[in-house]
């Protein structure tokens, strides 16, 4: 009888388990289908207000573009008086001041330029956007006194805005010198998962750990903020990506750190955009204490330096269909 029972509660416990561990990797698989869900929900209102504002100014070209009614005429309509024009000698006197003044600026050594306004475009709105073959990806690589890990996204959120100087197509000239640009990024923290080097998952303990070091209760998204995106290196081949430097507010676990790195745009014939680049950070920097796991005594340590690496696809907007 007490083998029977001790039976039944191995059965019972092992079942137990089967069911906790076919919850929790459901519920994981829910999360990341809402975030996705979130993600495309994003997309699609930015998709709207780009609509939006391309209508108001369709509107406002017609608006201007459209004859102004003239006022009926009438005898007793009264012509507009006109101011006399000033005498002929006083322009030319005033234009040769000018003109004179420009010349004793010369003489002085003094440089003399012409005030032009700056070339100013309208800009392009892209949203974030993935599909088979072109895939978003973040990685976190990092070390450890028994071997390297990483650590593997595929949600990575937001959109950006962008002037002329910036390539839409391969074979384009960049504008030298700093774009006009605005570029807003989240990376869900629950979408990060630990992963072999052949991208197998790892460890859900390993998971919840960073979970837990990156204050994920608090703080459920690593944002990025572009600051400045300047261009350093034209491609020699069309195949061959654009290269820029990117500074811009990188937010993680509730800290916020100014970042410089260097970013490869990749535009595709679509007009999709790539952006891909690295950058190296210590985990202390965002008030993270590199976990020591007990295990082993607590002789296991991680190094405070890790490398971030991301593949961002784009896709604009204002065509009146959504990003897929």
């Amino acid at each position: 009888m007490k083998r029977v029972i001790s039976l039944v509660c191995v059965v019972g416990v092992t079942a137990l388990i089967t069911y906790l561990a076919i919850t929790g990797q459901q519920a994981r698989e829910r999360a990341d289908r809402l975030d996705r869900a979130l993600m495309d929900a994003e997309a699609r209102v930015i998709q709207l207000e780009a609509d939006i504002e391309a209508a108001k100014q369709r509107l406002a070209e017609l608006t201007q573009t459209r004859p102004a009614a003239r006022p009926p005429t009438s005898p007793s309509h009264t012509a507009p008086v006109v101011a006399p024009a000033a005498p002929a000698d006083t322009a030319t006197s005033a234009v040769e001041g000018v003109v004179a003044g420009a010349s004793r600026a010369a003489d002085s050594g003094v440089a003399v330029t012409v005030a032009r306004p700056p070339v100013v475009g309208p800009l392009v709105r892209y949203a974030a956007f993935s599909r088979p073959g072109l895939t978003n990806l973040v990685r976190i690589e990092g070390t450890s006194t028994i071997h390297d890990w990483q650590v593997e996204g595929h949600l990575i959120g937001g959109s950006a805005e962008f002037g002329p100087g910036l390539p839409t197509r391969p074979g384009a000239q960049a504008t030298p010198g700093t774009v006009d640009a605005k570029v807003s990024v989240f990376i869900p923290v629950r979408s990060l998962k630990s992963v072999e080097k052949d991208g197998r998952p790892y460890s859900d303990a390993m998971d919840e750990i960073m979970y837990a070091k990156l204050l994920e209760p608090a703080n459920k998204r690593i944002t990025y903020t572009l600051t400045s995106l300047t261009l350093k290196e034209q491609p020699r081949e069309t195949t061959q990506p654009f290269l820029y430097e990117a500074t811009g507010n990188l937010f993680v676990a509730g800290v916020t750190n100014v970042v410089t790195m260097p970013v490869a745009v990749s535009p595709d014939p679509t007009g999709r955009l790539q952006f891909a680049g690295s950058l190296k950070v210590r985990m202390t920097d965002f008030n993270i204490v590199p976990p020591a796991p007990t295990v082993g005594g607590g002789a296991i340590k991680t190094g405070d330096e890790v490398t971030l690496r991301f593949a961002w696809w784009v896709n604009r907007l204002g065509t009146g269909q959504a990003p897929r």
